[in-house]
């Protein structure tokens, strides 16, 4: 996935050109003074990494629960969540709904 390596002073020359551009392709690395300083990437493409970061993070989560011993069996989750419901369907009942 090559990504294009342009001068902020380039992209300020072009800005709404760039923007239009990322749309549909890459991230753009924006340079200044030789060195990369910055990534300008679609909206839709940064929500997109932060769906997949946040997916990460309760990965990782799920990997230390597991390491610890902090886990249930199937059996022990479904009969929680049952008993659950039921408290709820009874209040709702008290409330007439």
């Amino acid at each position: 996935m090559p990504n294009d390596i342009i001068s902020l002073t380039e992209f300020k020359n072009d800005a709404s050109g760039w923007i239009e551009r990322v749309q549909s392709q890459p991230p753009v690395v924006l340079t200044q003074n030789g060195r990369g300083r910055a990534v300008v990437l679609s909206l839709e493409a940064y929500r997109q990494i932060e769906l997949e970061m946040a997916l990460m993070a309760r990965l990782v989560a799920a990997k230390d629960d597991l390491a610890a011993g902090r886990t249930k069996s199937t059996a022990e989750v479904f009969t929680a969540a049952r008993q659950r419901l039921a408290v709820r369907s009874k209040h709702a009942k008290r409330q007439g709904t």
